[in-house]
């Protein structure tokens, strides 16, 4: 049995996901075509090059970087979605209905037809695209001092992943000179988040391989290259200045917000770092405590355990109108300017963008941009949750085999009804129920979040190890039974 397939399947039925193109969207397709401006400035010389990982299949930007005596000057290229995909569209309309597009192991549900995903918009080598860049112009220390906006085409030179850009080597100097000047240029800005507290805190999501009958051959956590971090603070500061072009032209924007985390969860987060041997400094500031709490993480052998704790108190980032800021990245205004192909809020923001640079009168509202955001969020919340459900049902296929057999287990969660335990280096967590807890009634206590014994007085709590054995697993629910050995 293709157990990807029926796990898949289910999800997008369990959480009602759109994944068919109608034909009125078909129709549209069909008479598609790229605009063809004459003020669109040519940029095709230029050593544009994708860094991806390897099973992309949807280019949506390019960088190029380039090192002189004032600084550096970074180009972000990004596909020009826009110029295809008007308003109103039957095409538009179902990319807003999906808001995202959603990646399962070798399947994904794109957001816009694969015509335009993988196709006409996929900035893939040597093939004239049309491109909307952000042209930054950085100090010698890494610090914008100011950027643009230009309606571009360019043709990428190369495709890479990040693996070989890790390991870079390319008889083209030109593409050499530019790689060299990004990582210098990221190694800077690197520095400057740092200075600026910004969070780090490794994900606790897995990695799985499947094989092509539909079997979990692996389960691991991809590596994070130098590599990874030169495209990402290439975005990072594409995004940052595309929040404050739509502020200063619109006194408002499209952002991607991240809220401080609750004061509560913050002193419940204190009690257990306190538990574990942090002894850092009394200060209420959130940052500065779960700064202190990700470092004391990095030193102790559970650190895994302890960035999912951290991960956990976090409020979700969103999308809004508002000006909340940034709080994981630091940052007081920020937005998501860099994938049109797959996230809509990218699309919303390169429209507001083209209709400044091209002087239309067209009015947008506010009020509206920010029910459509709630909406947005909402269905970025919906892909996640989708995702994360087919490697948890892939995991629970895969955990039939080893019915009846111990495991080292830690707790990751305390309820009323029972202990979450994961069980190491599967990444995934069963139930061990309050009844199996034998020769003592465990009581609840929610303030300290423990189940206490009521006759011995002993405890459970998150973070202690227990030996359990796997005694059901039912993947259709994604449910994991264990009872301590």
């Amino acid at each position: 049995m293709n157990y990807l397939k029926k796990s898949i399947d289910q999800i997008i039925s369990e959480n009602n996901i759109p994944f068919k193109w109608s034909a009125k969207v078909n129709s549209e397709l069909s008479s598609l075509t790229f605009s063809n401006e004459s003020n669109r400035i040519n940029l095709e010389d230029m050593p544009f090059v994708t860094i991806d990982g390897k099973d992309a299949k949807d280019f949506d930007d390019a960088v190029f970087c380039d090192e002189n005596k004032s600084g550096y000057i970074l180009y972000v290229a990004i596909a020009d979605v826009a110029d295809v995909v008007k308003e109103e569209t039957e095409i538009d309309k179902e990319a807003f209905k999906r808001g995202t597009s959603i990646y399962f192991p070798k399947k994904v549900i794109p957001m816009l037809p694969e015509k335009i995903s993988n196709d006409m918009c996929s900035l893939v080598p040597n093939q004239k695209r049309n491109v909307l860049v952000c042209k930054i112009y950085f100090d010698t220390e890494a610090t914008i001092n100011t950027f643009e906006f230009i309606e571009g085409k360019i043709k990428s030179s190369q495709r890479f992943t990040y693996e070989e850009v890790e390991h870079f080597e390319s008889i083209n100097s030109k593409i050499s000179d530019s790689i060299s000047s990004l990582r210098l240029l990221t190694k800077k800005l690197l520095l400057k988040r740092s200075k600026r507290h910004a969070l780090e805190i490794e994900s606790s999501e897995p990695y799985i391989a499947v094989n092509d009958e539909g079997e979990l051959q692996k389960i691991s956590f991809p590596k994070r290259l130098f590599a990874h971090q030169m495209i990402e603070e290439s975005m990072i500061a594409a995004n940052v200045c595309a929040a404050k072009f739509m502020k200063q032209n619109f006194g408002y924007g499209i952002y991607r917000v991240h809220e401080e985390p609750e004061f509560l969860k913050l002193e419940n987060l204190k009690k257990f770092f306190q538990l574990k041997g942090h002894s850092g400094s009394p200060s209420s500031n959130a940052l500065d405590l779960l700064t202190s709490f990700s470092k004391h993480a990095s030193k102790n052998n559970e650190n895994k355990l302890l960035n999912i704790l951290i991960l956990q108190s976090l409020k979700r980032a969103q999308y809004s109108t508002k000006e909340i800021g940034h709080f994981g990245l630091q940052l007081e205004r920020y937005t998501h300017f860099t994938s049109p192909i797959r996230r809509y809020p990218d699309l919303l923001v390169h429209r507001l963008i083209k209709s400044v640079i091209k002087n239309s009168n067209k009015n947008y509202s506010q009020e509206i941009f920010e029910e459509n955001l709630n909406e947005l969020s909402s269905l970025e919340k919906r892909a996640e949750v989708a995702s994360r459900q087919v490697t948890q049902q892939m995991i629970c296929y895969h955990l039939k085999k080893f019915l009846g057999d111990e495991f080292n287990t830690v707790v990751v969660g305390v309820a009323e009804f029972g202990l979450f335990c994961e069980i190491k280096d599967k990444y995934i967590s069963g139930l061990i129920h309050v009844s199996d807890l034998k020769k003592d009634r465990y009581i609840f206590d929610s303030q300290a979040n423990i189940l206490k014994g009521k006759r011995t007085g002993k405890t459970y709590r998150i973070g202690q190890k227990i030996r359990a054995q796997l005694v059901n697993v039912i993947p259709e629910d994604r449910k994991i039974t264990l009872v301590p050995a």
